[in-house]
């Protein structure tokens, strides 16, 4: 009997004590005590701020259906408007320009290369210019600010006047000058 009672004993032991640990257990689960358990109010202002920061970088993608559209229509008017079909439209372009700033174009080198865009070809000239330092100067800004799309690429000085027959002031420079031309409709 005595075995008996002393196991008895402890079972009733070891019921108490894992009662004891589950009183624990609850009263950790129901209090928040614990380190890093967050107030519901806390909770909500880490909600809204984090909500306040991602609306501020969602802005930008509002309306994006009709910006694209936009674009697509903007970029097909420039296209149409400002990029030239023919090789003849830009030499004619070119010519235009020079002879109204009184410059002439001795020679002009032609390389045209696929475009990134489908019906696009990349045209790279290379183009020896001659005439007074400020009609060139005049003729690059006409260049730039032509309704036809032209990029100058590179400006390189190739001589000075002085020889018989050329004016003080006369300068020879070599121009690359990048357009694109587009697939004639």
């Amino acid at each position: 009997m005595a075995d008996l009672s002393r196991v008895r004993r402890r079972i009733i032991y070891s019921i108490v004590a894992l009662g004891v640990v589950d009183v624990a257990a609850l009263i950790y689960l129901a209090l928040p005590l614990r380190a890093g358990v967050a107030q519901p109010e806390q909770v909500q202002q880490q909600s809204e701020e984090e909500y306040r920061r991602l609306s501020h970088t969602n802005v930008p993608l509002r309306g994006i259906d009709q910006k694209l559209a936009q674009a697509q229509k903007d970029d097909a008017a420039f296209i149409d408007r400002r990029l030239p079909s023919r090789y003849s439209d830009v030499v004619a372009e070119l010519g235009k320009l020079a002879s109204a700033n009184q410059i002439s174009i001795g020679s002009v080198n032609y390389a045209s290369t696929p475009g990134d865009l489908p019906g696009m070809l990349n045209l790279e000239m290379h183009a020896a210019l001659g005439g007074q330092y400020v009609n060139l100067v005049k003729f690059l800004n006409a260049v730039e600010r032509d309704k036809m799309f032209f990029i100058i690429d590179s400006v390189g000085l190739t001589g000075q006047g002085g020889k018989a027959g050329q004016p003080n002031g006369y300068v020879h420079l070599d121009v690359k000058v990048d357009t694109f031309l587009r697939a004639q409709s």
